[in-house]
């Protein structure tokens, strides 16, 4: 490669790279690096690079744009990246046919790619994606400076899961997701489910740990500034718990009035962090607790049955933490049967008297259930809950 050599450039990436042109294993911190290597090997050689080669790149190049935040630091890894980046990225954008990824650098570094006179911008490549046989997926609405993503990584089971949740440019949550009041390793993880839609990008994957099996929810709602990010544990144990970590340049802080944490970015940026599936008021319980530790929450809730879901809601609209949160576990019923939580658990949350949503999740075989007088067949339901009593749904997930 530092000769300039193609082909062995070209047997490198074959290897490394698949159909869509996103790596196999390669970290994502790496990409651009590597990526970098390539343009000076194809410096290097102005005639005779292949064109199979650039095709090649050109799918990476559009994933490491994925897995970029705006200033064109690689996800997972510290903000900012190095002023020789956005030469980088116009370079790619050069010399690569894609014109859509000129307009994605073009709004990220306007000064380091000029729009050309008379010739109107091509339509960016789509910013969510997923890996169709590996857990590795970008939950992204658009690429916007001060957009919203959550973004996943678990191919490697000896790293852990990586993830980073943003809202309106800040990073809320990560780079860390684990499982366990151990952080017992995991297995290697395949993908069960992927979508992206106008109103929520949403990836599932499993994966076994040494007392079990945990299937992995990550979901973004598109527009509204809300993650949910939740674990589905099948253990023999009394307690399932899950950890994310925390930037160190966020502050968490307990709120005193509900269990819910508050995630503070300076002074006027912050976000919420709800353990849905635990009561909203603080008082004492065996259930479970949200706490704060080394510089990361933890999820503890009581296993029973064999099964327990662990979501945490995120929300990160300034002017939805101005009103009073409340949320309520349901009750769930099945030919007029209460479920237990090991079957399906179900919650309300709302956000003063404009903004409620119900979340539905089935833990055991999908069945005919109800809640609040709406029935589904659902593994899993996200949907507004109406003024009229109306469960509208934006995510809904069938089996």
């Amino acid at each position: 490669m530092d000769r300039g050599e193609p082909g062995p450039c070209l047997r490198w990436v074959e290897r490394g790279l698949d159909a869509e042109g996103v790596p196999k294993r390669l970290k994502v911190g790496a990409w651009w690096p590597c990526l970098d290597m390539l343009a000076e090997a194809r410096r290097r050689r102005p005639t005779g690079w292949p064109a199979a080669l650039d095709r090649r790149i050109e799918g990476w190049v559009r994933a490491a744009l994925r897995f970029s935040r705006p200033d064109g630091s690689a996800v997972f890894e510290p903000t900012g990246a190095s002023p020789e980046r956005a030469n980088l990225l116009a370079h790619w954008a050069g010399v690569l046919p894609d014109p859509g990824l000129a307009t994605v650098i073009r709004w990220w570094f306007p000064a380091a790619l000029r729009p050309r006179r008379g010739v109107e911008p091509a339509p960016p490549p789509l910013p969510a994606m997923a890996s169709r046989d590996r857990p590795l997926a970008m939950l992204r609405p658009d690429w916007t400076p001060n957009g919203d993503f959550v973004a996943i990584d678990q191919r490697d089971p000896g790293a852990g899961c990586r993830v980073e949740v943003t809202g309106l440019g800040v990073r809320w949550l990560g780079p860390a997701w684990g499982a366990g009041l151990d952080e017992a390793p995991m297995g290697p993880a395949r993908p069960t489910f992927w979508t992206s839609s106008p109103r929520a990008d949403c990836a599932e994957w499993s994966f076994r740990t040494p007392s079990g099996r945990i299937t992995r929810t990550a979901l973004l709602l598109r527009g509204r500034g809300l993650a949910l990010l939740a674990d589905q544990v099948a253990s023999p144990g009394p307690v399932a718990a899950v950890r994310l970590e925390v930037p160190p340049t966020i502050q968490m802080v307990p709120q005193p009035d509900t269990r819910a944490w508050a995630l503070r970015a300076g002074r006027n940026r912050s976000a919420r962090v709800l353990p849905l599936a635990l009561p909203a008021a603080p008082y004492p319980t065996e259930r479970g607790a949200l706490e704060a530790t080394d510089h990361a929450l933890r999820l503890r809730q009581r296993l029973e049955g064999g099964r327990c879901w662990l979501p945490l809601l995120l929300s990160w609209r300034g002017e939805r933490h101005r009103k009073a949160v409340r949320w309520r576990i349901l009750t769930v019923s099945e030919q007029s049967r209460i479920c237990p939580p090991s079957e399906a658990v179900a919650v309300w949350v709302a956000w003063g008297m404009e903004e409620s949503l119900v979340i539905y999740r089935s833990l055991a075989r999908p069945a005919l259930r109800s809640f609040l007088g709406y029935q589904t067949k659902a593994r899993f339901l996200v949907g507004g809950f109406t003024s009229a009593g109306n469960v509208a749904p934006l995510l809904q997930i069938e089996e």
